[in-house]
């Protein structure tokens, strides 16, 4: 017994360091890099949804009209390994099928219309290299993936090497093995850690240099006054996204002092322009809001 947790603990330790020797040890990294030339950025979250069908060319073609330089959307993938842009798991509410997109096969969803509140649409579902063909040179992209798995990651590296102005590309998830993965295989690929949170700030410490996301993401109402000071602490405040974000606590993200937001868009918002503008003008935290 004792050989076998000694086995154990060698293999534990060897996986250990070999991870420590490719991540470059642990500490901040010197090269974080920022989007939009340093300034806030404004993302309009699967599109224009108030206007038209989210992850959708017109919702994001609506959502360029509105004067959003950034989308957020989402990929998910079929059944034969396509990647889609798709957000659920059913496809009740989008597509008004009763299955899981992961049991369907590409060649039975690709010609089927998208419903926007009940409706049926002329829009069809985006893969994800069409979607790409279409924004990938004029916009910033944040691209949150749904299903973490290897063979996803690997379709992803493929579409980051065809398109190799993907520089203003970010890849999103909850999974940093998966990041990991990504960013050991393409050291340009820029990442973002999903779901970090107040309380998950040791996270930053624990992963190594070159495995580090780019940028670090959560729900606004998931931080708080501490949350901001280790962001501030850290110079990570331009490498924050926030998401959750709607005309009703946007005031929040204001006294805050967080620069980048995926803003749900309906039109009591106002002008894209000016809330990139305020958003430029919070350069110090004021906390008038703390959770």
């Amino acid at each position: 017994m004792k050989n076998i947790i000694r086995f154990v603990v060698v293999i534990l330790l060897l996986i250990f360091g070999t991870i420590l020797l490719l991540g470059g040890g642990f500490g901040s990294k010197d090269d974080y890099p920022t989007l939009n030339q340093g300034k806030p950025i404004v993302f309009a979250h699967r599109g224009a949804t108030d206007l038209s069908v989210e992850n959708s060319s017109e919702s994001f073609e609506r959502s360029e009209q509105l004067g959003f330089k950034a989308i957020e959307t989402d990929i998910n993938c079929t059944k034969d390994g396509k990647l889609i842009v798709f957000h659920d798991d059913n496809c009740k509410r989008i597509l008004d099928l009763d299955c899981t997109i992961h049991d369907v096969n590409w060649k039975d969803l690709r010609d089927k219309p998208l419903f926007y509140k009940g409706k049926k649409t002329k829009n069809k579902i985006l893969t994800l290299r069409q979607f790409l063909q279409q924004s990938q040179t004029s916009k910033i992209l944040y691209l949150d993936i749904k299903k973490s798995k290897k063979s996803i990651a690997d379709s992803l590296l493929v579409l980051m090497k065809e398109f190799k102005n993907h520089k203003n590309i970010i890849i999103a998830d909850e999974n940093i093995l998966f990041l990991a993965y990504l960013k050991s295989k393409n050291p340009t690929i820029k990442i973002a850690l999903e779901g970090f949170n107040k309380g998950k700030e040791w996270l930053h410490y624990g992963i190594p240099k070159s495995f580090k996301p780019d940028f670090y993401a959560s729900f606004l109402s998931k931080i708080d006054k501490n949350h901001m000071l280790f962001l501030k602490k850290n110079n990570l405040i331009k490498n924050k996204i926030v998401y959750g974000v709607t005309h009703k606590n946007i005031s929040k993200v204001l006294d805050f002092g967080i620069q980048n937001i995926i803003i749900d868009y309906d039109a009591s918002l106002g002008n894209i322009q000016e809330i990139e503008e305020d958003l430029s003008k919070t350069n110090s935290i004021k906390y008038t809001h703390t959770e």
